[in-house]
């Protein structure tokens, strides 16, 4: 497989199996193997990433206070497991399934 950049993921923009638009990648999910290699566990589309770029993209849980609002920012947010992905082609990313059966949530993806 030919190395893939993040930098080429960023930006680009997601469809589901029936070719509904998912967003833009907003982030990688990526974990350190005992090995000291790193593995990509999946995607993050949406059509923002403010929540993300202040650190609470699923990793740190937000204030009490500014829960809801941040909530709200990611309700677009859904997690592409990487197996899912289907295509990665030059102009767009495919995955295999619908959007109706992705999450928002990737902390529980715990593989290894």
């Amino acid at each position: 497989m030919p190395t893939i950049r993040v930098s080429d993921l960023l930006g680009r923009p997601v469809f589901d199996n029936h070719g509904d638009n998912l967003g833009k990648v907003q982030d990688v999910v990526v974990r350190h193997t005992p090995e000291g290699r790193y593995e990509v566990l999946g995607l993050i589309a949406g059509h923002s990433a403010v929540a993300g770029r202040f650190g609470y993209g699923g990793s740190l849980e937000p204030p009490t206070p500014l829960r809801p609002i941040l909530h709200w920012l990611r309700r677009h947010e859904r997690y592409l497991r990487w197996e899912g992905i289907e295509d990665l082609g030059d102009d767009a990313i495919r995955v295999s399934v619908e959007s109706a059966e992705l999450t928002r949530e990737w902390r529980e993806d715990t593989r290894g």
